[in-house]
């Protein structure tokens, strides 16, 4: 009957060795198929940040190109050539394979277009493909103008269509737009690749741009880049993330026509792990992330190595009670031993599964002597022998500035504050690194008055999260300097900024926290764009538009600014977002090219472009619209008597004096010498009259610098159906030649 039992003992033995070898492998293989998740995870949310910023950034290269064509009258191919230089696209925006521009040419204006080309040096240059079409494109300007990209010379991109497609969503918006997939016109090698454009159109200076049809009309160009997509991944990414395979598809099916860059076609038997969509101005890519599993990890060896060693830990425990059933005369001593060592064995293991650990210690706390696992002293480069079993050797090795809060949380578990000691630091290696662990344990024995005997632990290796960790506090930390933005509840309340925001604006991040958001608006900007802005952006849409802002010091700026809804998990508005981009430098620049620099009014330029504003107003909406041409009387004597210099002033007194006397809604600009042009809005005949007779009276009363009194003539028009610039202009300036016909210092008014 014994021996049966202890037979049947051996069986039980065999089964339950066999029972937590199956258990232990499927734990071991769940934990690190979660970390295998968990590193995919990182690095696909990282692979999709990078393409996102990266676009962002070609699309801001491109707006400042659109910037060059607004900010001059004629950019030349040498202007357009040190532009693009001055980006250095090889050292900064790797994968892009060129800066151009490309004109919009009617029929009637092709062979006109071609040579005006071939003046310029390029005596073979034509539009190509060769055809009759309604619209032709043509790539002019496109830098660097190497072997691959003159290939692209001439090129009618509009004959394509994808490429219209993109071009045409592009003059329709005045956004930026990307293609779908494409062969670059550039390919002519054997490592082609495929490819696609980004175009944002440029247009018309002076140009109404209210409706789709106002853009198509005002389009001029584009500013576009071609990009060769394996080229692009290849200086996005090089190396970085060697196994992970993805795929980028063109829109949303993922079917080899479509496919854009593939990272590794040799992988053919991945299953997909992640698939996702991203929007990329105006253009959906479908990104898919494949895996080969966990049996294909670095991993993979540890969880067969566990079960394993279950396996083997059984085998020799039935060996060894084997021999106690022949040698029953030592069986109580023999089984007493090899219960303590089983009893130890099996807490290790068990905690190994528990704490999934990779290096296992065991701490006996009446001896302070510590059991360091093989694996343990690995992790730190380390021979087995190389190291003691000492509670020092230990706090050597943890980071001085760890060490505090380690011995907190180990104590806070012996005194039975927390079930378990969990605690995150670094741990000194053989070469005097540091290497990052996951330290957690658990006291398995107390004496009978609860003092704490043993306790068991694990440390495992997670210095490739805390990379990743740190690497994304970087990623903030750049977008927080680099990247203006705020965001505020729903009533506007400051709710957070970003550094780059404080720079901007001069107030400190505690000074915007809680403020309303209009610390910052300039008293210039009127009610009515924000009443549109609040307008906007409570019906869930996205408001766009350039903002004059206030420095904290009382200085001026200028942003152009998006504004976005933020939503919460039930897809509901809890507040708003902010980007904005300073474009300070542009407006000085485009208030330098429309402000007469003597006076400090608007030049004949700008008055010209309002001009033609007021009169579509006007006709479209019959209100009413008037002009009023000032000439100063006798001005040819002041220079011939005080010289030009005191002429000068008297130009700038006369200046003051009508600017400061006429409405906020009346534009005043000096036309041409010793003339100036006023257009008053919702204004006829007799209140332009009359304005004019008060300002008469105003400058004849005024005492100038150098020639005391001075007076003025004053000729009037109003706006009549059929108007044009040139008929106001030429009443007024009848009515002011009556005016000097008639003795000077008068008013007359149009003869209609």
């Amino acid at each position: 009957m014994s021996l049966r039992f202890n037979k049947l003992w051996l069986y039980i033995t065999i089964f339950i060795g066999f029972s937590i070898s199956i258990l232990v492998g499927w734990f071991a293989y769940k934990y690190y198929e979660e970390k295998e998740h968990l590193r995919l995870e990182l690095a696909t949310n990282e692979i999709v940040i990078r393409v996102k910023n990266r676009m962002s950034t070609y699309e801001q290269v491109l707006r400042s190109g659109v910037g060059l064509f607004n900010a001059s009258d004629n950019v030349t191919r040498n202007e357009w050539a040190i532009f693009v230089s001055e980006h250095k696209l090889n050292e900064n925006f790797n994968g892009i394979q060129g800066f151009g521009y490309s004109e919009v040419v009617l029929p009637q204006n092709k062979k006109r277009h071609e040579e005006r080309i071939r003046k310029e040096g390029f005596s073979d240059f034509k539009i190509h493909p060769d055809g009759q079409r309604e619209l032709y494109t043509s790539i002019i300007y496109l830098e660097p103008f190497d072997k691959r990209n003159i290939r692209a010379f001439g090129y009618d991109m509009f004959s394509e269509e994808v490429r219209r497609e993109a071009m045409t969503k592009a003059m329709q918006s005045g956004e930026a737009i990307l293609s779908g997939k494409i062969k670059l016109v550039q390919e002519y090698n054997k490592n082609i690749q495929a490819g696609f454009l980004v175009y944002l159109p440029v247009y018309k200076k002076g140009s109404k741009l209210d409706t789709v049809q106002d853009r198509v009309i005002a389009t001029q160009g584009f500013v576009y880049a071609p990009f060769r997509v394996n080229d692009l991944m290849s200086g996005l990414l090089g190396t970085m993330f060697p196994n992970i395979h993805f795929e980028i598809f063109d829109g949303n099916q993922t079917i080899r026509e479509n496919i854009l860059f593939d990272s590794n076609k040799n992988d053919e038997f991945a299953q997909v792990y992640k698939k996702t969509n991203i929007t990329i101005n105006g253009h959906i890519w479908t990104l898919v992330f494949r895996t080969s599993g966990i049996l294909k990890s670095e991993n993979i060896y540890i969880i067969f190595l566990i079960p394993s060693f279950t396996l083997i830990l059984t085998l020799l425990l039935y060996l060894l009670l084997s021999s106690l059933i022949r040698r029953k005369e030592n069986a109580l001593l023999i089984a007493k031993k090899a219960t303590q060592r089983l009893h130890t064995s099996e807490e290790r293991l068990r905690f190994a599964l528990e704490g999934a650990g990779d290096g296992l210690w065991d701490w006996n706390l009446k001896t302070n002597e510590i059991f360091f696992s093989k694996r343990w002293k690995e992790m730190l480069g380390y021979e087995e022998h190389e190291i003691s079993n000492t509670l020092e050797e230990w706090k050597n090795r943890v980071h001085p500035e760890d060490l505090e809060q380690v011995n907190a949380d180990i104590k806070a578990h012996i005194e039975g504050k927390s079930d378990t000691y969990i605690n995150e630091h670094r741990v000194k290696c053989k070469d005097d690194s540091f290497l990052w662990v996951l330290d957690r344990g658990h006291i398995v024995h107390r004496g009978i008055d609860g003092s704490p005997i043993r306790m068991v632990g694990s440390h495992s290796d997670i210095s490739e999260r805390k990379q990743s960790q740190l690497k994304l506090q970087e990623y903030i930390r750049i977008i927080d300097k680099n990247v203006n933005s705020s965001t505020t509840d729903l009533y506007g309340q400051i709710t957070k900024v970003s550094q780059a925001f404080c720079d901007n604006s001069g107030y400190s991040k505690d000074e915007a926290f809680g403020k309303n958001h209009n610390i910052v608006k300039h008293p210039d900007m009127t009610d009515t764009i924000y009443q549109e802005l609040w307008k906007t952006i409570k019906m869930d849409n996205i408001w766009r538009g350039e903002i004059k802002n206030m420095h904290k010091d009382g200085s001026a700026y200028w942003v152009d600014m998006t504004i976005y809804p933020v939503k919460n998990e039930k897809n509901k508005t809890i507040g708003y977002t902010a980007i904005r981009h300073d474009i300070t430098d542009k407006k000085r620049i485009e208030e330098l090219s429309v402000i007469d620099r003597l006076t400090q009014l608007y030049n004949r330029l700008k008055l010209d472009e309002i001009f033609a504003m007021k009169l579509a107003t006007s006709g479209r909406y019959n209100t009413p619209f008037s002009v009023i041409i000032i000439d100063i009387d006798y001005f040819k004597l002041v220079n011939d008597t005080w010289g030009h210099q005191a002429g000068d002033d008297v130009l700038k007194e006369f200046s003051s004096i009508i600017k400061d006397n006429v409405r906020e809604t009346d534009i005043v600009g000096r036309w041409g010498g010793e003339e100036f042009l006023i257009l008053s809005s919702d204004t006829d005949l007799d209140s332009a009259i009359k304005l004019s007779e008060k300002l008469r009276e105003i400058v004849s009363l005024f005492q100038f610098s150098f020639t005391g009194h001075t007076t003025a003539s004053f000729g009037v028009s109003s706006y009549h159906a059929g108007d044009d610039e040139k008929t106001m202009v030429k009443r007024a300036d009848e009515a002011l030649y009556r005016a000097k016909k008639s003795g000077r210092d008068r008013v007359e008014a149009e003869e209609y």
